[in-house]
């Protein structure tokens, strides 16, 4: 790492950096980082390390630094399950995990000092944004990223909001990437809202590209979803939504990738006990690649997750020409237009949900459509560029 006094360095503080090539954790920051390193600055990354993950590496010209705060069975904190749900956020939960608090914060002072970062950029309030505040000065500001969960656990646990506006109130600047995120920060801490500004993260639009040749026809249509088995992601709206296509005699393939999460043993029954074990796939984990050629075959890409902070995989499927359905929740409203860059159905409902994949499903020649539109839209509003460009202004804004 660069030595004390290199006031070219900035350092990001999260507790979701990718471990892996095909790790779907933090990528789209791992994305924002290596605009950054590239266009920019250096760029160093300080996340929680796991089992099996280097402690430190280079990764697409970012150093990344990974602490330890337990052994490899007990580091349980960051990666796996729902983190919002975590005891970590119960009444005594952020006392029960200091463990983790203060190897964190420690690993951040280290940085600090053989780095002397002109800016630190904490992703999340929480945890990162906690350790943050700690350490910003006049000639080192902060910004803080919020990106879902972490504004989610605000609606759900109030006694949290005092903490959060701790974090706010030392932040330089605070960024949301969607503008739902935005109006929830403005209404619950207004005395933040000239600080906020809303950028999403970079999707790898050189990877996330349209085939070279025709899309093929699939027989029966393919339905791609990428997820985590979270309650959020809400996978057993469109197990139950298939189960009614099923019945209704449509004939189709689905396959959900991704991995983690506390529910997906659930969600397996819930495919058996519906008798789906022939139509839905689980595919777990693959690399960035694998996941643009799944976007290129696909004839839908569906996503029926609530109160998404963004909705990340939908622009990846529609950079790829993949007509896609949301639900209207969430940051997912900046990207679908309904009707003419995607679809959406109502949250939390089957039936809904079911006949607007009925729909796309039947009209084949609709599909094209929403899928030129929905390209069209995503690299205008949405390019790694474009995006990258805005927090390097703002870096530069500030430092």
């Amino acid at each position: 790492m660069s030595g004390p006094g290199d006031r070219s360095n900035i350092l990001y503080l999260t507790h979701n950096y990718p471990r892996h090539p095909a790790d779907f954790s933090g990528r789209f920051i791992a994305r924002l980082a290596a605009m950054i390193a590239q266009q920019y600055s250096r760029v160093h990354v300080l996340a929680p390390h796991d089992a099996g993950a280097a402690l430190e590496e280079t990764m697409d010209r970012v150093r990344v630094r990974r602490f330890r705060y337990a052994a490899d069975a007990n580091e349980a904190l960051a990666y796996r399950g729902d983190w919002r749900s975590s005891s970590l956020f119960g009444p005594r939960g952020l006392w029960a995990h200091r463990r983790f608090f203060r190897a964190f914060d420690r690993e951040t002072q280290r940085m600090i000092r053989e780095l002397s970062p002109r800016l630190l950029h904490a992703h999340w309030w929480v945890p990162a944004g906690w350790i943050a505040r700690r350490y910003r000065r006049d000639e080192r500001p902060l910004i803080v990223t919020l990106h879902g969960t972490d504004v989610r656990l605000l609606r759900q646990k109030r006694w949290l909001r005092p903490l959060a506006g701790r974090v706010l109130a030392r932040a330089d600047l605070i960024t949301t990437v969607s503008t739902w995120l935005a109006d929830d920060i403005r209404t619950l801490y207004p005395r933040a809202a000239d600080k906020i500004r809303v950028a999403p993260m970079p999707p790898d639009d050189a990877i996330f590209v349209p085939a070279a040749t025709p899309r093929p026809a699939n027989d029966p249509p393919l339905i791609v979803s990428v997820t985590r088995f979270t309650a959020q992601k809400r996978n057993d709206i469109l197990i139950r939504a298939l189960a009614r296509l099923r019945d209704q005699g449509i004939r189709f393939c689905c396959r959900l990738i991704g991995d983690g999460g506390p529910l997906r043993q659930n969600i397996e029954s819930l495919v058996t006990e519906l008798g789906l074990t022939a139509s839905v796939e689980f595919a777990g984990s693959i690399t960035q690649t694998a996941l643009a050629e799944e976007y290129r075959r696909a004839d839908l890409v569906a996503l029926t997750a609530v109160q998404e902070g963004f909705g990340m995989a939908l622009v990846e499927a529609q950079l790829c020409g993949c007509a896609v359905v949301g639900v209207r929740s969430g940051g997912v409203t900046d990207i679908i237009e309904d009707g003419r860059t995607g679809l959406l159905a109502r949250p939390d409902d089957p039936d809904d949900l079911a006949v607007v994949l009925e729909g796309a499903l039947a009209d084949s020649s609709q599909r094209p459509h929403l899928a030129a539109s929905g390209m069209e839209s995503a690299r205008r509003q949405f390019s790694s560029e474009a995006i990258a460009n805005r927090f390097i202004e703002w870096y530069k804004t500030l430092s």
